[in-house]
């Protein structure tokens, strides 16, 4: 029966998920949010399957995962810019960003390899795009700053997993960097007069490479 419970556990959360964003799909005439509701009500299953089972990858192949995970987050944007303007292109960029980000997870710690990317290419890639929303946060909204945050992370975070291991003056330059960026935009938004949001960019680029070095401090040891 033990052996079962990972398995039942995947079947109540997909079970749930459908569930739920069938029902609030039909209930509000949207897809968006029942999409994200879903998603919300299924990922806990899901989690608890792969955390009690032996080898998880028996039933949830690293790749189909991955696949299905980039599927509903494309689902989730596409239906975000569909309900414009009730749904911003930004708030469709994070919630889809967030829905494929576990299982990106799973499939990087179960040796799904199909980025043709170096781990330290990747960081660089996610570096620019984070820094991209970073600094249009004062022009666009904080949901900006928080989607590049998130993706400057993740991008490192993967690295990490992947083998890289920045050195301590690599780490201690990357918070230098991240404090005077967000020094520099918050400047530009306070002198444009711009809203608020660039007050959150500047947290967001400072605690990126903090974030990134506290995760993965004990990996130096």
């Amino acid at each position: 029966m033990a052996e079962r419970v990972p398995e039942f556990a995947l079947l109540i959360g997909v079970f749930l998920g459908l569930s739920a964003t069938v029902s609030a799909a039909v209930l509000t005439g949207t897809l968006f949010r029942p999409l994200l509701f879903g998603v919300v009500a299924c990922y806990p299953f899901a989690a608890f399957g792969v955390v009690r089972s032996e080898d998880p990858t028996d039933a949830l192949p690293p790749t189909y995962v991955l696949g299905v995970g980039v599927a509903l987050g494309v689902l989730t944007l596409a239906a975000a810019l569909l309900e414009r303007p009730s749904v911003g292109i930004v708030p469709g960029l994070l919630a889809g960003t967030l829905v494929v980000l576990p299982p990106a997870a799973y499939a990087t710690h179960f040796g799904a390899d199909v980025n043709p990317l170096s781990p330290s290419q990747t960081l660089a890639v996610c570096a620019a795009i984070g820094a991209l929303f970073l600094g249009a946060a004062p022009l666009v909204g904080s949901l900006s700053a928080v989607l590049g945050l998130v993706v400057a992370l993740s991008g490192a975070l993967y690295a990490n997993a992947r083998g890289f291991r920045p050195t301590h003056r690599q780490r201690r330059l990357g918070i230098v960097a991240g404090v005077v960026a967000g020094s520099a935009v918050a400047w530009f938004g306070l002198a444009m007069r711009l809203p608020l949001g660039a007050t959150t960019t500047a947290v967001a680029l400072v605690l990126a490479p903090s974030l990134f070095v506290a995760l993965t401090r004990a990996q130096e040891r």
